[in-house]
């Protein structure tokens, strides 16, 4: 789970994306991304209005092409000649999952920092560099790896690869902008605990996770980041900065051979390797439901119910995307949604997810509701839960939740920069070179017995951690 706080439904393609997009990316980012001027979100809008990306196109059409350079980095590139830009994206092994045992916060301080300023460049420099040229820079972390993006005209490509391997490579670390950054992050961490749904976040994947590092938060803790300085920042950057399983990608107006060209110039002289990747700790699942409450001045109770998931590469991720979207990941069409909202009326968003990553992530349901409802509302969840185990799903059901899944698939390849961060992420998670083409086919493949086969085996109503932050007097919440 994501770790800052879980929000109602974030953005148009949640329903499949949320498995790489959730509260283990570092949502309240502390780093400063420089905006692209007018003229670069002009093009962009012109790009979605005109329908560029075909008015209703197959992934099947998305020409990959790859290929993995001497030093161990994996470029990928779309050629897309309707429009002069080009988005590109670095991805590097150096996500939250990296942090130093007790130094939570690490990965996301020290993205956060690279472009405030490099060897040769001050922040404003950089600033100033990009702004001059309409384009956008930035870095951020999430669970599993961190990444840096420009986009920007093509024109500009050969100084954008420049800028961009400058912050990934060089970054300056300077006492000054640690500190500010630093502070801003421990604000942030603070303001959180005055915020319910961050509040039950926090404490479900504590919870659950136990040892494992998706226990702790993308941003930290006040007592880890606080001793964070630059020379704890620049040795995370020396270790896992590296082209050793590092991922770019190009998207937009540049063949192959040009972006080749670039990466050689640019990151040919890269070198490192990860150091040994160690077998974090595993999570174990609670064997029965065990109740977290938090006592909290509010009106509206804050739940979380849920377990633990699956990895992303685990054979059963397509059926469970299928089932998840009929309980609670369709919103207000789900079965959640109708019974808990629109029947009941006992919360205005209640949504269902699995949160997929490199290691087994988590299935939760979330909600808020009126205190003096929360052992309805919990009651109500559980019954879905426990139907879409015992009961096969309607045909129409089925059919209605493979043709929204398929169907919105292309909205996460409409932009350049959607695109390029959908190629990293199937990247990444070795989701192999036939992602594109895959995940259609396996959604239309799933059947009405693949729903209730995976609801039982990864469904257990019997077993949840459930964390509820509530006013728990009003709440009184009922434990089983």
């Amino acid at each position: 789970m994501n770790r800052v706080a879980r929000p109602v439904p974030r953005h148009v393609f949640r329903h499949v994306f949320r498995q790489s997009v959730t509260r283990r990316s570092v949502l309240r980012t502390p780093w400063r991304a420089v905006r692209a001027l007018p003229v670069l979100a002009v093009l962009a809008t012109v790009v979605t209005l005109s329908g560029w990306w075909g008015g209703g196109a197959l992934a099947a059409d998305l020409k990959v092409q790859r290929e993995t350079l001497p030093n161990g980095l994996t470029l990928q590139v779309v050629q897309r000649q309707a429009l002069p830009i080009v988005s590109v994206q670095l991805a590097v092994l150096a996500g939250t999952r990296n942090d130093p045992e007790g130094a939570a916060g690490t990965a996301a301080l020290t993205a956060a920092l690279l472009n405030e300023g490099t060897a040769t460049r001050s922040s404003t420099e950089i600033a100033e560099a990009v702004e001059f040229v309409g384009a956008s820079l930035g870095a951020g972390a999430q669970a599993d790896y961190a990444t840096i993006s420009f986009s920007g005209l093509q024109r500009n490509l050969d100084m954008g690869m420049d800028l961009l391997a400058d912050i990934s490579l060089r970054p300056a670390f300077r006492q000054d902008d640690v500190e500010r950054l630093r502070k801003e992050t421990i604000a942030g961490i603070i303001s959180d605990e005055d915020q319910p749904g961050s509040v039950a976040a926090k404490a479900f994947d504590r919870e659950l996770f136990g040892s494992h590092p998706y226990a702790q938060p993308a941003a930290g803790t006040v007592d880890s980041v606080e001793p964070l300085g630059p020379e704890a920042l620049a040795a995370f950057h020396k270790r896992h900065y590296v082209p050793d399983g590092a991922v770019i990608s190009f998207v937009g107006d540049v063949s192959f051979k040009d972006a080749r060209k670039l990466v050689l110039r640019h990151f040919g002289k890269w070198s490192g390797r990860q150091p040994p990747a160690a077998s974090p700790p595993v999570a174990v699942a609670p064997a029965k439901v065990r109740v977290v409450t938090i006592d909290r001045p509010v009106t509206q109770a804050n739940v979380i119910m849920g377990h633990l998931g699956i990895r992303r590469t685990d054979a059963d991720f397509y059926p469970l995307q299928v089932m998840n979207y009929i309980l609670g990941g369709g919103t207000l069409t789900s079965r959640l949604g109708d019974s808990v909202r629109e029947k009941q009326g006992l919360a205005y968003s209640v949504y269902s997810s699995f949160d997929s990553l490199r290691d087994p992530g988590s299935f939760t349901v979330n909600f808020q509701t009126k205190n003096a409802s929360a052992n309805q509302a919990i009651a109500s969840t559980l019954v879905e839960i426990r139907r879409i185990r015992e009961q096969p799903v309607a045909e129409q059901e089925l059919a209605d939740a493979k043709n929204y899944l398929t169907g919105s698939f292309p909205l996460r390849l409409d932009t350049n920069g959607k695109t390029a961060g959908l190629l990293t992420f199937s990247a990444m998670y070795g989701l192999g070179e036939n992602y594109f083409t895959d995940y259609p086919q396996a959604i239309q493949a799933v059947t009405a017995a693949d729903v209730q086969r995976v609801a039982r085996q990864y469904l257990h109503p019997d077993a949840m951690l459930w964390v509820v932050v509530a006013n728990q007097k009003e709440a009184a919440i009922a434990a089983p």
